[in-house]
């Protein structure tokens, strides 16, 4: 059952876990793996001590004045996701380094809503929420409190124990569980997904898994423009991506907890169909009921000139333009996967061309990974509502697009990225191989600028990319505290192996570095590398480290205390 610990050294591991010992829970994961246990039966064994204290009663809380309050997102899968999908891009001895840094994050992402309130310790509380800095914050030592271990258990704010719904026939059921989560009735859903769970035809499997995708993507906001609360920035689907990808690596048959985790928390406040509503009478209106068969009859590519247009247009154009154009390609026959593909190949676009300040990093990345899931969910499955996807990936890219461009550059600025071109002699003075070097030791000084450089000298000299791509998965590795990383790489990484827009390519690889170099963290210190390296990763004196230990820093909290820029000498 859920939130029952194992026995052992695996029960040690998970008591550290729910107790939000994060340095002990890590390390204990380590001494695991090293004992020969299986990564993947690790990851079960984490998910299921976390999942009863991974979902919230609201994704928004009212506050003392009876205002809204944004109610953070649940970030543990979507770490182990996104770490597992690097691993093949780790070397040997570091394979499992992003998997540590997921456990790492797993014991301070407990408890979400009590963290805001102060009731309970975990990096919301600790660092959003300054909780230490509070009446009783500290103990007697003056340690923060909030850091952990928790001197409280975790709550459970939706009980696990639901007896599964199995009358009606498979459609009917996965109809209805389409209709709890947008009716916001998440104990039926969690209970219709249990039965569909249950179900011993594979094809059950596939439907389920297509459904709850479809249920993530469509319920996304209009706009971010103005800053409002009553948004979801794509944590939904990214939520349905992590439990598919998930319940491939622990099993099918273990992923109780992983429905556990995600189903109820779609179901949740706040839910936005507004867009749904949109692609549905824009669609209807021009395709009728061809609609819910575009997907099988569209096949025409599109070619390099119409993708450059469509980029063009996602860069500068408005959400009305966006949403004509969308239509248009469809009605020329366009394939769905190849305007998805264009759209994210804009955003990556965007970042290269555009991005500024690091502060414009973080609603983007969000679009980003949504993006992704867009297109994983179009490559993977068929649904008759796929024809809608695009016009909710191109509408959010499009629109955290105008939201950085209300910010014109200013080169003052602190959080100023710095101009790579500054560099490129620099860069250029580099062998192939040394530029992989430099790139890693400049992402851990934040230095954007010279990342940036250093990542297109190596691309101008060399048709490898195996090697940069894997320079970039243990920059996105070192870092801990922050999934996000862990998630762009993932993106990346996918949509580099994966996209139709060929030409593209190389600006994804480019925008990584920008972005792992760039965004705003919330530290930069190493301590997870350090003790991975102490415990597995640091044979033959090999480090991922580029500072000497009394040359390394932690930059603070969301990193706006920067690196000083280095001279080129």
């Amino acid at each position: 059952m859920l939130g029952e610990l194992e026995a052992g050294a695996v029960g040690q591991f998970q008591e550290a876990l729910v107790e939000a010992n994060y340095p002990l829970t890590t390390d204990r994961f380590l001494q695991l793996l090293r004992d020969g246990q299986r990564p993947s039966t690790l990851v079960r064994n984490a998910l299921d001590a976390a999942a009863p204290f991974l979902t919230v009663p609201s994704h928004i809380m009212v506050n003392p004045q009876g205002e809204f309050m944004g109610v953070n997102y649940d970030h543990c899968v979507l770490g182990l996701r996104a770490s597992h999908r690097m691993v093949p891009y780790l070397p040997r001895d570091h394979q499992m380094l992003s998997m540590a840094q997921a456990v790492w994050y797993m014991p301070q992402g407990l408890d979400v809503w009590d963290q805001l309130l102060c009731e309970f310790p975990g990096h919301y509380a600790r660092d959003d929420k300054h909780c230490g800095d509070q009446p009783g914050g500290r103990t007697p030592d003056g340690r923060d409190r909030f850091d952990g271990p928790t001197w409280t258990a975790p709550k459970q704010w939706f009980q696990t124990d639901h007896t599964p719904i199995v009358d009606g026939t498979v459609p009917d059921r996965l109809n209805r569980f389409a209709a709890s989560i947008m009716e916001g009735d998440k104990q039926t859903a969690y209970q219709l997904s249990l039965g569909l769970h249950a179900e011993p035809n594979p094809a059950v499997r596939r439907q389920l898994e297509s459904q709850l995708l479809f249920c993530g993507i469509i319920d996304l906001q209009e706009t971010l423009l103005g800053g409002r609360k009553m948004q979801n920035i794509g944590h939904k689907a990214l939520r349905a991506r992590a439990l598919v990808h998930l319940a491939e690596v622990i099993g099918w048959e273990h992923a109780a907890a992983l429905l556990y985790c995600v189903v109820p928390d779609i179901a949740t406040m706040p839910r936005l169909y507004s867009l749904f509503d949109l692609s549905t009478q824009t669609l209807g209106m021009n395709f009728r009921q061809d609609l819910y068969t575009l997907k099988q009859r569209n096949d025409q590519p599109m070619t390099d000139a119409e993708r450059d247009a469509f980029v063009d247009l996602i860069l500068h154009a408005g959400a009305t333009e966006v949403t004509a154009h969308i239509t248009e390609l469809l009605r020329q026959g366009k394939a769905i996967i190849h305007i998805s593909d264009t759209i994210t190949a804009a955003f990556a676009k965007h970042v290269v061309d555009d991005i500024w300040s690091r502060r414009s990093f973080f609603q983007s990345g969000h679009a980003y990974d949504y993006s992704n899931v867009v297109s994983f969910w179009l490559r993977n499955y068929d649904h008759p509502h796929q024809a809608k996807a695009p016009y909710f990936q191109g509408l959010f890219i499009n629109d955290v697009i105008q939201v950085n461009n209300q910010f014109p550059q200013d080169p003052s600025s602190e959080v100023y990225l710095g101009d790579w071109r500054d560099h490129k002699t620099w860069a250029d003075g580099f062998t192939v191989s040394e530029c992989l070097g430099r790139l890693i030791a400049a992402v851990e000084d934040v230095d954007a600028a010279r990342a940036e450089a250093l990542a297109r000298s190596y691309l101008e000299r060399t048709s490898e990319r195996r090697p940069l791509m894997e320079a970039l998965s243990i920059c996105s590795s070192k870092f801990q505290n922050d999934p996000h990383q862990q998630r762009n790489a993932a993106t990346s990484i996918e949509e580099w192996e994966l996209t139709t827009a060929t030409k593209y390519r190389d600006t994804i690889l480019i925008a990584w570095a920008k972005y792992i170099a760039g965004c705003i963290k919330r530290t930069t210190a190493l301590d997870c590398t350090r003790l991975f390296e102490e415990r597995l990763g640091k044979h033959n004196g090999s480090t991922v480290i580029a500072a000497s230990p009394l040359q390394e820093r932690d930059q603070g909290v969301m990193g706006m205390t920067l690196a000083k820029p280095a001279d080129d000498s």
